[in-house]
């Protein structure tokens, strides 16, 4: 039998695998040496099967990820509710002039998304829409409490922080673009219409304060209602959706202190440091930071000293998300969540290291105990890459490491713990050494007295 040569095969142009494959090339949602880059990601199928709960939305969803799931239509019946108050607001602005300045960002909105949209352009369109009017209307009745019999579902006590958990979601996302562009049509207010109805001043003056309400401040109120703190960001900022919006607001009101650099006379970062109990053994001592930023974590003469952080179950998803946007994005280079994320992994293995930080004061526990917030913080860095040489607690682990190779520092804590700890074992090492004293003393006069004595 000939042996078959495969160089002297031609595959011609109309073999149905060679059209396939061209069909494929010609299916690409863009040519990756253009400039536009993907700015709305998923979260790796491998870390999100971990817990879906942190990753996919559990009330509403915003963007085609998560698009006509069963146990999310529920509120695709309020994103229409929306629009009919949205249309009863604001009559001048039709629902046609909406679809039209959208269609013309189908193209761009459909760049962003890392994987191919299987939605027709009307589908597409019409998700754009109604996301962009649910997230202004929901963001537009928390800062004006309005309440006009429609909006029951922000009645029920556990649907806002569901609702707001989910729009902070990696995977939950529409283009900024997209939501400020119906803004501004939203916005829009024929120049008589504030003043169609003057016997009520009451009405005419909260319609132009809604009026003159921007987009950003808006969010800022709904995202972190009750933190003074908080920075309202320019409006010359781009931010690639709302979950970017508000992890700059979140970083910029954190801040990024300055940390000393890694200690020189080491070649190589330590990439991990003990937990909590094991430092505690070491020498170590933990004291709460007096800093608003969780990222201010200092070490100093055997201390380390962490800002007080609060977590609650809600706490969690916000976290998780805003990791992965760090993780996901081309802009974030430092990644100081990140690096966050990795120092609290590594000093919280178990929920005695947990119960520690607690009784210091700089661990405030919310959740259902000290095992669950264990299990979290132990799973805070599982997929994540981080730089150790360049990170910004690089220094931190370098000078804690130096600490615990210490053999001096280690038995004196030791000492300290064993001896020192409990206040009966004091008292009988006191007794002891009183105890010797007094035998010494005793010996040294019966001595004394036998020389002194004439033979």
């Amino acid at each position: 039998m000939a042996q078959l040569n495969y160089a002297d095969i031609e595959i011609r142009i109309d073999d149905p695998l060679a059209i396939s494959i061209e069909q494929k090339i010609d299916n690409l949602q863009f040519n990756p040496t253009r400039n536009e880059q993907y700015t709305i990601f998923r979260v790796p199928w491998y870390i999100r099967e971990m817990n879906k709960n942190f990753y996919e939305p559990r009330i509403v969803s915003i963007g085609p990820y998560h698009w006509n799931r069963p146990h999310l239509k529920t509120m695709e019946r309020q994103k229409l509710h929306s629009l009919r108050k949205l249309r009863n607001e604001n009559p001048d602005v039709t629902v046609n002039m909406y679809l039209r300045e959208l269609r013309e960002l189908e193209i761009a909105a459909r760049r962003c998304y890392c994987e191919r949209i299987d939605m027709n352009s009307d589908e597409f369109v019409t998700m754009l829409f109604l996301d962009s009017i649910f997230i202004i209307q929901v963001v537009v009745h928390w800062t004006y409490r309005n309440d006009d019999g429609e909006d029951i579902v922000y009645d029920i006590p556990w649907n806002v922080p569901l609702i707001k958990s989910d729009l902070l979601m990696l995977e939950n996302q529409i283009p900024f673009f997209v939501l400020e562009k119906v803004f501004q049509l939203y916005s829009t207010r024929d120049e008589g219409s504030s003043c169609s109805n003057p016997s009520n001043d009451d009405t005419s003056s909260e319609e132009s304060e809604h009026e003159k309400a921007s987009l950003f401040n808006l969010l800022v109120e709904f995202l972190v209602h009750g933190n003074d703190n908080f920075p309202i960001p320019g409006p010359d900022n781009k931010y690639d959706h709302l979950l970017h919006f508000y992890y700059d607001c979140y970083m910029s009101m954190q801040g990024l202190p300055e940390l000393k650099p890694r200690i020189k006379c080491e070649l190589i970062s330590p990439r991990m440091i003990p937990c909590v109990t094991e430092l505690k053994e070491a020498g170590i001592a933990f004291e709460k930071a007096d800093s608003k930023s969780i990222l201010d974590a200092k070490f100093s003469n055997g201390v380390l000293k962490i800002p007080y952080v609060a977590f609650e179950e809600n706490t969690r998803p916000r976290i998780m998300n805003l990791l992965a946007f760090e993780q996901c994005s081309r802009r974030q280079k430092q990644r100081p969540l990140t690096s966050y994320a990795v120092l609290m992994d590594c000093i919280i293995n178990t929920p005695k290291d947990v119960l520690i930080l607690q009784k210091g004061g700089i661990f405030e526990n919310k959740l259902a105990g000290e095992e669950e917030a264990a299990m979290f913080f132990n799973q805070l860095r599982y997929g994540v890459y981080l730089d150790y040489e360049e990170h910004h607690y690089a220094g931190l682990f370098g000078e804690v490491k130096k600490h615990c190779k210490s053999k001096w520092k280690k038995y004196k804590a030791k000492l300290c713990r064993d001896y020192f700890g409990n206040p009966w074992l004091i008292l009988s090492l006191f007794a002891a050494v009183l105890m010797l004293f007094l035998t010494a003393i005793q010996s040294y006069y019966t001595v004394l007295g036998y020389y002194k004595t004439p033979h």
